[in-house]
Order: structure tokens, then sequence, then C-alpha cells
């Protein structure tokens, strides 16, 4: 069976989409990965690429030629299933489903996604939200199934497509592989996206405030390169194999997010990778979270907006570092039980075979 992920957004190295297509690989899929880039076709992590060429710069461009582009492969190369990943594409994916089996991966809920765009006016947002949420219905109703990383995104579908299943975004680890505690070196962490409704200008503020690093990796938005100072320093983006390493060998991992609806209810794929790497988690206090947290007694929850509240979290592990190793000790524990990708792709497989 061959199979073709496709995203105009998602990056080239995505870790769902790379966790999601090596999986079905290794359980004999003929797995390749559509992207809009220009960047030419390659080979990862066993995978081919395949670029559909790069539509241009802009939202709109990415969602009108980036649609045209992908469409062009599909018809080309006529794989069995066809696996989108954005709702730019959701349009594509209904239309293909009168050929193909079309699977569709809501990484976000979209209609509060949408109510967080700060490039949305605000009398907008509710309007568009509310066109969206009536888009996925009408698609959910005519494709094979979909896939989705919360409970409440995945209840939401199933109203309108039985054939939905709950897919987390734990991380993919060697579960026999061991951490050093003994070599941690008491670094703190953020990574993915530095913007500010992900904390950022709370992070470099809280940093200045108690004058202690903290190391930042992800692509920068634009309203925050302006931000990083001798205290919070700006890495940018680097490559997965390489972040891990950073992981394995810090001590503290920042996820404090702004408490907007997109992200309240989430299931963010960093929170188990830090837990992964054996590092204490300091971690917006949403019910979710705080609920993990304080369950496997791995870290520290705080009011994202308060810098005071994320300063004295900081400080209180990096002078409590027995404490620090102890929860880095309790999240490695955890994912380990319960939260890896071990487990969620052999649903995703079984979510397959289904189809066959």
């Amino acid at each position: 069976m061959k199979v073709y992920h496709i995203s105009t957004v998602h990056p080239r190295y995505d870790g769902r989409i790379k966790k999601e297509c090596v999986s079905l690989l290794k359980a004999g899929f003929n797995v390749s990965f559509v992207v809009a880039d220009g960047k030419r076709d390659e080979w990862y992590a066993g995978v081919k690429i395949i670029d559909a060429g790069f539509p241009g710069k802009g939202r709109r461009k990415r969602f009108l030629k980036g649609t045209k582009l992908v469409r062009k492969v599909i018809e080309r190369d006529k794989p069995d299933v066809l696996h989108f990943h954005d709702p730019e594409l959701l349009f594509l994916a209904r239309r293909m489903a009168k050929k193909y089996t079309v699977i569709y991966d809501a990484h976000e809920d979209l209609p509060k996604q949408i109510m967080s765009k700060p490039y949305i006016r605000p009398v907008f947002r509710k309007i568009i939200a509310f066109m969206a949420g009536w888009v996925e219905k009408r698609t959910a109703k005519k494709i094979y199934g979909a896939i989705s990383v919360v409970d409440e995104i995945v209840e939401r579908y199933q109203k309108q497509q039985p054939n939905t299943i709950l897919l987390a975004n734990y991380p993919a680890i060697n579960l026999e592989e061991k951490i050093s505690f003994e070599l941690k070196t008491g670094a703190i962490v953020y990574a993915g996206s530095v913007a500010k409704i992900r904390g950022a200008a709370e992070m470099v503020t809280a940093a200045q405030q108690i004058q202690i690093p903290i190391h930042i990796y992800g692509k920068v938005e634009k309203e925050c390169e302006l931000l990083s100072n001798t205290f919070a320093k700006f890495y940018g983006q680097i490559m997965q194999e390489e972040l891990f390493n950073i992981l394995k060998n810090a001590s503290i991992g920042l996820i404090i997010l702004h408490p907007v609806p997109n992200y309240i209810n989430s299931s963010p794929n960093k929170l188990f990778e830090y837990m992964a790497y054996g590092m204490a988690v300091i971690a917006s206090d949403f019910p979710v979270w705080q609920n993990i947290i304080d369950t496997y007694k791995c870290g520290i929850c705080v009011n994202p907006l308060d810098i005071n509240e994320i300063a004295n979290a900081i400080l209180y592990l990096k002078n409590n570092p027995e404490t620090a190793i102890e929860m880095g000790k309790n999240g490695r524990k955890a994912v380990i039980e319960h939260f890896n990708w071990e487990i969620e792709s052999r649903k995703l497989v079984a979510f397959y075979r289904g189809g066959e």
C-alpha cells in the first residue's frame, strides 16, 4: 500500500509526521511525505520526502498555489492513501476522498486556534472560526477517518466521523537508553517556536531578573527577534538529533505557553520530551498539564503570565538540584511506562490496517 503524508505548512523534518511515517514504514507500508518548500526530494529516516515545489511566501500563496502543487503530485503518482496534516488542505482532502482513502490529522483545535491568531482582527475571529468548524464537519463526513492529539478534538470529530482515534503526541524514544543524571549540567532549556504567545517575553524577563541563563532553541518569530539578552540566548532552529543531545544533558525544561483556547487542553509533545530526557519541568498551570505533573511529581506548574512565579520556580530548582534530579527521574519513569510513542504507533498501524 502506497501512503502519502501531505503538508504545505509543516517542515519536512516535523517530529510528529516523522514518527507516523517511520512507524508505518516499519509496519510494511510504502511511505512518502509530500511537502512544498522548494528544497528538492530527499530521503530522511528511511522515508522519501517529495518536494512539490515552492508556492512562494505568504499564507495566501501557500493556501492557493501550495494546494495546486501537492494536488499535481497526487494526480501524477496516484497513491492509495492520502494522509493530510493541514487545515489549509481540508478542501483538497474532501475532493480527493472521491477517489482515494483519505485521512485527516488534526494537530490542533482549528476553531480555537483561529480565535488565538493575532493577525486576524478580533471582530472577524468568531465568524472565521465558525466557518472553519463547518468545513471540518463537511470534510470529516466524506473521508475514511481522522486522527487527533487530544480527547476534546477526537470527541468533536467522532460526531461526524466515527472512525476517529486519539493518537497522543508522545515522544519516540529508545526505552532501553540510560540517562546519566550525574552528568546533568543544570542547564535550563526552552525548545519550540519562540513567540510571545508561547511565553518568550516572560522567559527573557525572568532570566534577566534572576540573572540565570535560559537557553532557547527554535524558530524565532519576528515579534521576538529583539528580545534576546545576556541571560536568555536565542540559538534558532537546530536539527532534532542535536536538540535531543542537548535535552539529555539539561536539567530543567520550560513550557510556559499563554492561556489561550488552543493551548489550555493541548497535549504538548515538548512536555513529554522534557520528561523523557529526565528534566524537571516548569509548565503552565493548565488543569490537564497540572494533573500530569502533580500525579507523576515531575515538575512545577506556574501562572505563565506571572514573571515572579516563573522566576521563583527556576530559583527553587536551581537551589535544590537533588529535587530537580528526583523530578527528572520521575518524569522519565512516567514516559517509559505510559507516555511513549511505542504504544501510540500500534494504534496508528491498527487504524491503517482497518483500511486495507
